[in-house]
């Protein structure tokens, strides 16, 4: 069900897509179509799994690079580190039913970066333990493969407003870019890169 689900918004992508380049004015962002309605979202957490997968298999160790205001340090990564530092994007399940009584999917075809991107935003307000309150999923529209998962989480604990933005560059590195936030301080910001493709 999830995969069929996928096919049918990049194949709808696809064809909005050449029909666009046909016609001499370019436009940077084109509205596919609002899905807010539709009971099915991408499923997340299992494309990021089987990326994970993909990494175990592959003859390559990881190198994690941390900065943290400006300064910066590496590390090359052990096997069983990794699904560790992963585990921010698997958590909470995102699949093809969770959520959708709590936000809503738009599609876009955005000529500018050549991607259909599926966009969730919350309907209502969210419950105080949800701390994901956005994500965007990135396709190919030629290939109809996903280049790029884009979640931001935010909460609050001992008077810190914390914002945690998670990148993953499909089959390339993953980052985990935290900014902390406290009345009267300049805020501390610290990225964590996951790196497995060297090319």
């Amino acid at each position: 069900m999830p995969m069929r689900i996928f096919w049918n918004l990049a194949g709808v992508a696809c064809i909005f897509f050449f029909s666009c380049n046909g016609n001499n004015q370019q436009q940077p962002l084109t509205a596919v179509k609002d899905t807010a309605k539709t009971q099915a979202f991408f499923p997340v957490t299992s494309f990021l799994l089987g990326q994970l997968n993909e990494i175990d298999s592959m003859p390559v160790t990881p190198v994690k690079i941390t900065s943290i205001n400006g300064k910066t340090d590496s590390v090359w990564m052990k096997k069983q580190d990794i699904r560790a530092f992963a585990q921010p994007f698997l958590t909470p399940v995102i699949d093809s039913t969770s959520f959708t009584n709590l936000f809503s999917e738009k599609s876009f075809l955005d000529q500018t970066i050549n991607a259909v991107t599926l966009t969730y935003d919350p309907k209502t307000n969210l419950p105080d333990s949800m701390h994901l309150n956005h994500w965007d999923v990135y396709i190919n529209p030629q290939k109809g493969t996903v280049q790029r998962i884009y979640m931001v989480k935010t909460q609050t604990a001992n008077g810190e407003n914390i914002t945690t933005q998670l990148t993953w560059e499909a089959n390339k590195w993953c980052s985990i870019r935290t900014i902390t936030e406290e009345n009267k301080l300049a805020p501390v910001v610290k990225e964590e890169l996951m790196k497995w493709q060297f090319d």
